[in-house]
């Protein structure tokens, strides 16, 4: 498909980063193509662009041109009619975002691919646990079936599936098991390919997916059932695949602010007091992707925390991280279940 408005795909090179993650979220499919005040191509910016600048921890505030792929595939304008077709492949084959069609150094189109690919890997869902710190709300059903705006969190996710084009899924359970599986039977599995994981006993948010036949599976996205996010599942996978990693977490920002003064010391010598700072620091989002090869380091019927089982695999193979800025919530507790009624909607 040849797109000739491309006003939302476009930005200035003298944006900063914050501008381009506003512009690319909005974005569909997310890339961005970077030109000059006389709307000369310069370049473009992806979400990995984004996200291996952000791990640098550089401020977000610096000229988006730090993160432009300046050697990206173009099109000229006078192959284009010839050429669509070799180019719609390259952007399946390639899994590119799309192809800047160039006149004289000016972007006046964009190739996009037109097909809509059903995407094979697996998603799991750990809906096993008893959410005991959001009763009363969990007293009668399962923390996943808990209700924002008038939709269980686990449809929520559901749906996000569903709208990336993914197609298989897993949904592990233990506590309240029979309701979640009455859920699904009742709305025909959503049209999806719907298998339960029954834990006999709690396995824990890695132990379960040993019981899965993961037989002609190269990767597995795992997201915990009491997370709400904005984040699309695809950004990530592809993320995982283009850097070649064995686990992928993602993870959140997370800014504390300290109530106390703390003091610094070197080798027990006083060096100052910092009072009350801003800590900040990465925390796990409950979202990771796990290649068969570790997944199969799990031993059946075994307790085994997603956190002890990365810990265990972290000097053995290439454990990456997915930075997150997106909308993000844990539904663990009844003061995030608020909030997650407020963004969510």
């Amino acid at each position: 498909m040849l797109k000739r408005n491309i006003s939302n795909f476009t930005i200035l090179d003298n944006k900063d980063i914050n501008q381009a993650i506003i512009k690319l979220n909005k974005a569909n499919p997310p890339i961005l193509f970077v030109v000059d005040q006389n709307k000369n191509y310069k370049g473009t910016i992806t979400d990995g662009d984004i996200r291996r600048y952000i791990l640098t921890k550089k401020p977000l505030t610096n000229n988006l041109i730090n993160i432009t792929n300046k050697k990206s595939i173009i099109c000229k304008i006078i192959d284009l009619e010839k050429k669509l077709n070799f180019y719609k492949n390259i952007i399946v084959q390639r899994n590119l975002k799309g192809i800047p069609v160039i006149k004289l150094k000016k972007i006046c189109g964009v190739i996009f691919s037109s097909q809509r690919i059903e995407k094979k890997t697996p998603i799991v869902i750990m809906a096993g646990g008893k959410g005991e710190r959001l009763l009363p709300y969990t007293k009668n059903i399962p923390k996943s079936l808990v209700q924002i705006n008038n939709k269980p969190i686990i449809q929520h996710i559901i749906e996000k599936i569903m709208n990336e084009n993914f197609v298989n899924v897993f949904i592990s359970v233990n506590h309240y098991a029979l309701q979640i599986k009455e859920y699904f039977k009742i709305n025909k599995n959503f049209g999806l390919n719907i298998n339960f994981i029954e834990e006999k006993k709690p396995l824990g948010t890695a132990g379960s997916l040993s019981l899965i036949n993961i037989k002609n599976i190269k990767n597995i996205i795992v997201i915990n059932s009491d997370i709400m996010t904005n984040l699309k599942f695809n950004k990530v996978l592809n993320y995982h695949e283009e850097n070649k990693y064995d686990v992928t977490m993602g993870c959140m920002t997370h800014k504390y602010h300290m109530p106390f003064g703390i003091v610094n010391l070197n080798n027990k010598k006083f060096i100052n007091v910092t009072e009350k700072p801003i800590l900040s620091n990465l925390v796990s989002a409950g979202i990771n992707i796990l290649s068969t090869d570790v997944i199969n380091k799990i031993k059946k019927n075994n307790y085994l925390s997603m956190i002890d089982f990365i810990n265990s695999q972290s000097k053995k193979k290439k454990i990456g991280i997915f930075p997150m800025h997106e909308e993000w919530v844990d539904i663990g507790n009844k003061e995030n279940l608020v909030i997650a009624r407020q963004k969510f909607r």
